[in-house]
């Protein structure tokens, strides 16, 4: 069915017959001119790409990286026969249906629409993660800058957190933007707050059902190519970072990279940095912990007392990974029963409840779930 969608990668780019044993390339299945679409049920990750300049090149060195254990099967679905809706929607609700996480790579960015689309439809409850640098809604983004968020966000649940856009750039969102995203469940993450310790982004990717990088995150000097320019924005390492947390997602079901044009570049570099960034999130896909708590098993209890804001807390330590949650209890519209959440956060975050302050994520959770 997917060969209605996908086309095949030419025969003569049979990356597995000339990579080393080490190398990716020769534990990718790949799906090849002359011959049938493999299995691809049985494979946990799938990559797709437009049609468009520099996906050969990129190719050419994703596949000339490190491989990762022996157990990891990999699947190269070939290329996109139409970058258009039609297309995107029934192929990956397939996919999504499937069980089998997809990376879309693709130079036009008004496909990050149908890719969450089809998710939705298939899972009508998602988390969203993006990494841009602007809030991509109607009417704060024209349509040439592509919208993509507008669907979602006309279907999501307002006293529920269902996203964060990490490294938003100030003088690229007004001020309703912001007020408007928080009515939405949307946390927009500042550039500079974000680039202060990485390491405290990794909750707000943690429970990402769908993870959307535009490359226009970057600096310029990092990925010439993205579309559009900006002089500001992560270093290619920060985004390999954090494609690596989205990896670890126990929950990831779809990861896109879009927003550029390698057609004008001279050298492979930004080619070989989109390679870069699907090996990091590959890497944090073989080191998944699978300690998302839907029950307490392996799990340590800490009890925070904070008299000034809401009493007692509870947070939660995996043994596996040494992340962190907090607990949030909500009754129910008769009082009887009590809804639980446990809502990722930060080590940082448990040390903040002890000393008494209550961070902005951990407050927020508080406010919009209590």
């Amino acid at each position: 069915m997917l060969e209605n969608w996908l086309k095949p990668l030419p025969l003569d780019k049979l990356w597995a017959n000339y990579s080393s044993s080490w190398q990716l390339g020769s534990k990718t299945s790949f799906y090849t001119a002359g011959f049938e679409l493999p299995a691809w049920h049985g494979f946990p990750v799938a990559l797709i790409t437009c049609d468009a300049p520099g996906m050969t090149e990129m190719r050419d060195a994703l596949y000339s990286f490190k491989c990762f254990q022996d157990d990891f099967d990999f699947l190269d679905l070939g290329v996109l026969r139409k970058s258009n809706e039609s297309v995107i929607l029934p192929l990956f609700e397939e996919i999504f249906h499937s069980g089998v996480l997809p990376i879309l790579v693709t130079d036009d960015s008004s496909l990050n629409k149908s890719f969450i689309q089809a998710l939705h439809n298939v899972q009508p409850n998602l988390h969203l993660t993006a990494m841009d640098d602007r809030f991509r809604c109607f009417p704060f983004q024209s349509a040439s800058e592509f919208p993509y968020l507008d669907a979602f966000l006309s279907s999501i649940d307002e006293n529920s957190e269902r996203g964060h856009i990490i490294g938003i750039q100030s003088h690229l969102v007004p001020s309703s933007g912001f007020l408007y995203s928080e009515e939405k469940g949307i946390s927009l993450q500042r550039l500079g707050q974000a680039k202060q310790n990485l390491q405290e982004l990794e909750p707000s990717i943690r429970h990402a059902d769908i993870c959307i990088l535009e490359m226009s995150a970057l600096k310029y000097p990092d990925f010439p190519s993205q579309i559009p320019k900006s002089p500001s924005g992560f270093f290619l390492e920060e985004i390999c970072q954090l494609s690596r947390y989205a990896g670890l997602s126990d929950t990831l079901k779809g990861f896109c990279i879009s927003g550029f044009d390698l057609k004008n570049t001279i050298n492979q570099v930004d080619a070989q940095a989109l390679a870069q960034i699907i090996w990091y999130l590959l890497d944090g896909f073989n080191n998944k912990k699978g300690d998302f708590p839907i029950n307490f098993d392996g799990m340590v209890e800490y009890l925070v007392e904070v008299k000034e804001h809401h009493g007692l807390l509870t947070f939660w330590k995996s043994n596996r990974s040494g992340r962190w949650w907090v607990q949030v209890e909500k009754a129910n519209g008769t009082g009887e029963n009590i809804d639980l959440r446990l809502i990722p956060v930060s080590y940082q975050d448990y040390l903040d409840a002890c000393e008494g302050e209550l961070s902005t994520r951990v407050l927020k959770a508080l406010v919009r779930y209590s």
